[in-house]
């Protein structure tokens, strides 16, 4: 599907906003960054609460603009002029600070928007201009190339939410028999040997869930209790995320049978055991350039186990900016060891060993496959302190990320400051 639009003017970016980032943004500022005459960087987050907060994330949008060699910026803030502009302003002022021209500084609030460069009555009138994003042509041009403004980002995160009442309940249940199943696999076996039957099992789990969706089916609760359990073993979830990305890089349909099983399991899996599959969506998410879906997948990690390294891993991803372009392929360290080093040890605590009820005992998270963050030398996802990017959907597909979000996004200093030290 082609998602590259033309936009004519402010009303028409205004009216385009919506679509392009998912949902109808409000009490918001969103920042574009273009480098020569691309998009390259945008930025959604909340309107800080005060102003000395407002500064603190002012210079942080001006460290993600100055380090990915964003020469013009395009700001848009959405709400009533004592909320909106003085963070608009600020936000300018440190970009400017940084030798990048700011473009233009839009407000937009009751169906009209103002420029704040501009105090032309006949360009831009004391009363601001008119727009109407529900019956312009971009509206039109983007609901035929299957762009959904959905109310609100918690309606987008509604479409992530996990099971509740019954289906909660049956994946309790299911839970419950995959636990007795897991410990009957490795009862008798020693720390390797608990491993490498989890690996082999996962595996196992793993390639016939793909095949699942990739004939338009999905698992059974049982089926998603098993991987839900399974995924808490770290050596298993590592294999799991190399796979992924490995597909994910391949392209073709084997990425989409994954985003299909992960997101499901996201929806299905007890809610206190969600955050290996969680993670994994939020990864996927990211790599396929839709950063709000990676955030709102990252939510629901952080908030089934705040400590979740993994999930950590993706919060200092989201948080930092980077692009899919600047992390290379996952592997495990092939290395030789060199001479007279002594090799890690098999049994090492947590390596192998099962939660009797994932998210509530303790397996081992400490370790996550480690991707090393590479050169800039890509488009870089959006992204605020600790937890940001979300995804606008377009100019085109796939290039430049984008968004903001709720919690962990600019706006909400104290939780992202909490994330990144994870």
């Amino acid at each position: 599907m082609a998602s590259r639009m033309r936009l004519r003017g402010p009303a028409e970016l205004l009216s385009a906003m919506p679509y392009l980032m998912g949902f109808h943004p409000s009490d918001s500022l969103v920042a574009l960054g273009l480098r020569g005459s691309g998009l390259h960087l945008q930025l959604r987050g909340d309107l800080p609460d005060d102003g000395d907060a407002g500064a603190v994330l002012a210079e942080h949008y001006a460290h993600l603009f100055r380090s990915n060699g964003i020469d013009g910026a395009l700001l848009i803030g959405y709400g009533p002029p004592g909320r909106a502009e003085p963070f608009l302003r600020a936000v300018g002022a440190a970009l400017a600070g940084c030798g990048i021209v700011i473009l233009d500084m839009l407000r937009t609030h009751d169906g009209r928007y103002w420029s704040l460069l501009c105090d032309a009555p006949g360009c831009c009138p004391p009363e601001g201009r008119p727009f109407d994003p529900e019956t312009s042509i971009v509206a039109a041009e983007a609901t035929l190339a299957g762009l959904v403004a959905l109310p609100d980002r918690d309606a987008v995160a509604a479409r992530f939410a996990g099971p509740t009442g019954p289906a909660l309940a049956a994946m309790e249940e299911a839970g419950n028999r995959a636990n007795l199943r897991v410990l009957r696999l490795v009862t008798g076996r020693d720390a390797a040997g608990v491993r490498a039957a989890v690996v082999g099992a996962g595996r196992a789990a793993l390639e016939a869930a793909l095949a699942r969706y990739a004939a338009g089916r999905r698992l059974t609760d049982d089926e998603v209790a098993w991987l839900q359990v399974l995924l808490h073993v770290v050596a298993f979830r590592d294999r799991v995320w190399e796979r992924l990305d490995r597909d994910v890089r391949r392209g073709g349909a084997g990425a989409e049978h994954h985003r299909l099983l992960w997101t499901d399991l996201v929806r299905r899996c007890e809610p206190c055991s969600v955050a290996p599959a969680a993670t994994l969506l939020s990864y996927l998410s990211w790599r396929d350039g839709n950063g709000l879906h990676a955030s709102i997948a990252l939510d629901r990690a952080l908030d089934a186990d705040p400590d979740y390294s993994a999930a950590g891993l993706m919060a200092e991803i989201l948080g930092r900016g980077l692009s899919p372009a600047q992390v290379p392929a996952i592997s495990r360290d092939r290395r030789r060891r060199p001479p007279g080093r002594p090799r890690r040890s098999a049994a090492r605590p947590g390596r192998g060993t099962l939660p009797t009820r994932p998210g509530r005992a303790a397996p081992d998270r400490r370790e996550a496959p480690g991707p090393d963050a590479g050169p800039a030398t890509g488009p870089v996802g959006d992204c605020g302190p600790g937890n940001a990017g979300e995804r606008l959907n377009g100019p085109e597909r796939g290039g430049p990320s984008g968004g903001g979000g709720r919690a962990g996004q600019p706006g909400h200093p104290g939780r992202d400051a909490r994330r990144s030290r994870r």
